[in-house]
């Protein structure tokens, strides 16, 4: 019993470290930073990470780090690409430690296949934050769309409703890229480079046409307010039709659980009364 214990608290106390290398996030401090005039002090990295990195660096994979910084972006997550391996290698090595703390008979193969599952985690979590991190851009961009098209239509000046969504809305990652967007334009770049700069970031259909919608209407110069007025009416249209695929495919992924689940606890259930009185007979 003192064994699990002590495995439990040992479990816990790595889920910890592994959880505070990561940069804390407040809502409040997000948003001073977004509509700040400057870029502000660069956020302290954890020392186990940084201790890591200068050996990260000197890795020649210039494709696998490019790779990985996009995805971090993507993501929204505040590290580098040699932070990131930092944490994949340090991840690794609590995964082998546990595995031996855990294992009475120790083997090379499994020590060495808890190695990688260790190093592989952190991409199942920044995989899975990025799709978290997406879904949630498509379900708030019709309505942030709409608040800047009303600034905009009573007179604002876009980058002026952009200021103003952001500093009023709930904080949201969509509202995020907003404040990053208006920061870049408050430090030289035009607007076209920022809001192209915010479509690499996002990486999503819809984000991709809000911008070149925008990059259209700035070129051609035609009304923003009437672009963003039409532009929400086509993502509403978008979400809707995205909702109606997701149920028409709803019966089709219940299918595997109910045939699985469902459907041999119904036949036990009905059948198997029927079966005992048989070889009750049976037997007599």
């Amino acid at each position: 019993m003192v064994y699990f214990i002590s495995l439990l608290f040992i479990f816990t106390a790595i889920f910890i470290l592994v959880i505070s290398l990561f940069p804390k996030r407040s809502e409040q401090r997000i948003r001073e930073r977004l509509i700040s005039e400057s870029e502000g002090e660069k956020e302290k990295r954890q020392v186990i990470l940084d201790l890591l990195i200068p050996l990260n660096k000197r890795l020649n994979l210039p494709r696998l780090k490019q790779g990985l910084q996009k995805r971090l972006v993507c993501g929204g997550v505040e590290l580098t690409a040699e932070q990131f391996l930092s944490l994949k290698e340090i991840a690794s090595v609590l995964c082998g430690l546990f595995y031996l703390l855990i294992s009475k008979g120790i083997t090379p193969l499994h020590f060495i296949f808890s190695l990688v599952v260790g190093f592989f985690l952190p991409d199942l979590w920044l995989r899975n934050k990025i799709q978290k991190r997406q879904q949630e851009i498509r379900r708030v961009l019709p309505d942030v769309v709409d608040l800047l098209s009303l600034s905009v239509e009573a007179g604002l000046d876009f980058m002026l409703a952009v200021n103003r969504v952001v500093r009023e809305s709930k904080l949201n990652p969509f509202i995020e890229e907003l404040g990053r967007m208006w920061q870049e334009t408050r430090i030289g770049r035009s607007r076209r480079e920022a809001l192209l700069h915010m479509g690499e970031r996002i990486d999503i259909p819809d984000v991709s046409s809000f911008v070149r919608t925008l990059v259209q209407a700035e070129r051609m110069g035609t009304s923003i307010a009437e672009a963003l007025h039409n532009l929400s009416q086509e993502v509403r249209l978008q979400r809707f039709q995205r909702g109606e695929k997701l149920a028409l495919q709803a019966p089709v992924k219940l299918l595997i659980p109910l045939m699985l689940f469902i459907l041999p606890v119904v036949l036990i259930i009905v059948a198997g009364p029927i079966l005992l009185q048989f070889m009750k007979q049976g037997i007599g």
